[in-house]
C-alpha cells in the first residue's frame, strides 16, 4: 500500500499533552540518565559492511551510538568505553552530549580480541556506582559489538567457558553467558535469581547477527527495498548468541538490534526493525505516549529515557517514510 503522511488531530494532540503529567504523578521520574557506551573495538569489527555505505563494522557502530547521543536531553550524561585484547578501557568519563559526540568522532579503530564479557561486566559496575544514592537516575548500557567473548582474562568476574545448552536462553551454569546475564538481572554475575535493586538497562547492538540464509519465502509480502526495487527478504536462522543478547536486553527492559552486514543501518524512529518509519512505529509511540519504560515497551522509548513522550513523538513523526524498506512514491500499488 502507498505510504501517507499523516497528521495528529487537534483534540488527540491536547488529549497527548494532558497524559504524561497525569503519568508524572504516579510515579517518580528519574532526574538525570547515566548512559555508558560500550564499544567492541576488535579486529573484526575492521570489517567492511557489505550494505553498500563502505563502513566497517565499528563506523557503523559509532554512527549508531552518535544517533543515541543526540536525541537527548541535557540531564543526559555519557561515559565512553571501548574494549579490545583482553581488557576495556575508558575513553571518556560521564560528560554531555556535546563532549560525547566529540569522542566519538575521534575514536580510534579496532585491533586484538573481544573480551566481551569482561567489558560488560566492569561496565555494569561502573554504571551502578556512578552518582549512587545521590541522585534518582536512570542507567542505561548501550553495548555495540559483533562477537562472541574470546579473551576475557579466567581471573574475571565473568570469567568462563562459552555455554553449550542448546537453549540460549537458559546459558550453561557458570559460563561467561551465565554470569553476564546474572550480573545483568541481579549485580551478582553468581546470583542467577532476579532481584529489583540492580537499575541498569541494556540496548545491545550485534553489528553482524550470525546469520544463514536458507532460501525465500513464499509471501511475496515480504520484501525489503533496496533502491526502487523489491528484492525477496530470505529466512534466516538464529544464531545462539544473537538469542543470547535478545534475552540478555529484554531481562533488563532495554532492546536488541541485529545488524546483517548486508542490510543498513537502523532507522531513527523504527521500532519494529523493518527499515521504514511508518504507521506501525506511529501507533507503537502514541499507544504508549505518556507511560514509562514498563510498562510501555521499550521500542516505544526512542530516545531511551525510560519514558515515552514528545521526544519520542517528534522523533517518529519527523522520520515518517525514512528507510529503505519504505515504499518508493513511484512504485505502484499492489
Amino acid at each position: 500500500m502507498r505510504f501517507e503522511r499523516f497528521a495528529i488531530p487537534t483534540l488527540a494532540a491536547a488529549a497527548l499533552s494532558l497524559l504524561l503529567p497525569l503519568q508524572e504523578a504516579r510515579a517518580q521520574f528519574p532526574t538525570e540518565f547515566h548512559h555508558l557506551i560500550l564499544v567492541d573495538t576488535s579486529g573484526s569489527m575492521s570489517t567492511v559492511r557489505t550494505d553498500g555505505s563502505g563502513k566497517t563494522r565499528f563506523q557503523a557502530a559509532i554512527e549508531l551510538a552518535k544517533t543515541a547521543v543526540t536525541n537527548n536531553s541535557p540531564n543526559h550524561f555519557f561515559a565512553v568505553w571501548r574494549f579490545q585484547d583482553s581488557t576495556s578501557s575508558q575513553v571518556q568519563g560521564f560528560a554531555p552530549a556535546a563532549a560525547t559526540l566529540i569522542t566519538l568522532n575521534g575514536m580510534a579503530g579496532p585491533t586484538g580480541g573481544t573480551p566481551l564479557a569482561h567489558a560488560a561486566c566492569a561496565a555494569l559496575d561502573t554504571l551502578d556506582a556512578y552518582k549512587k544514592g545521590s541522585v534518582n537516575a536512570g542507567k542505561l548500557l548501550h553495548l555495540y559489538s559483533d562477537g562472541e567473548d574470546n579473551n576475557t582474562l579466567v581471573t574475571d568476574q565473568c570469567a568462563g567457558p562459552l555455554s553449550t545448552s542448546q537453549d540460549a536462553s537458559t546459558p550453561t551454569e557458570n559460563s561467561w553467558n551465565w554470569k553476564l546475564l546474572n550480573k545483568a538481572r541481579t549485580g551478582n554475575p553468581n546470583n542467577p535469581n532476579p532481584v529489583t535493586t540492580f537499575p541498569v538497562a541494556i540496548y545491545a547492538t550485534l553489528m553482524d547477527p550470525f546469520i544463514t540464509l536458507t532460501g525465500t519465502p513464499s509471501d511475496s509480502r515480504d520484501v525489503v527495498i533496496e533502491g526502487d526495487l523489491p528484492t525477496p527478504r530470505t529466512v534466516a536462522s538464529v544464531s545462539n548468541f544473537q538469542t543470547f543478547l535478545q534475552k540478555l536486553s529484554t531481562a533488563t527492559g532495554g532492546t536488541f538490534t541485529g545488524i546483517a552486514d548486508s542490510k543498513p543501518a537502523p532507522v531513527l524512529g523504527d521500532t519494529n526493525q523493518d527499515y521504514c518509519v511508518d504507521g506501525t512505529d506511529y501507533n507503537l509511540v502514541l499507544s504508549n505516549y505518556g507511560y514509562r519504560v514498563p510498562p510501555a515497551p521499550p521500542a516505544a522509548d526512542l530516545n531511551n529515557d525510560k519514558v515515552v513522550d514528545y521526544n519520542d513523538y517528534t522523533i517518529v513523526v519527523n522520520n515518517q517514510g525514512k528507510g529503505s524498506g519504505c515504499r518508493s512514491p513511484l512504485q505502484p500499488l499492489e
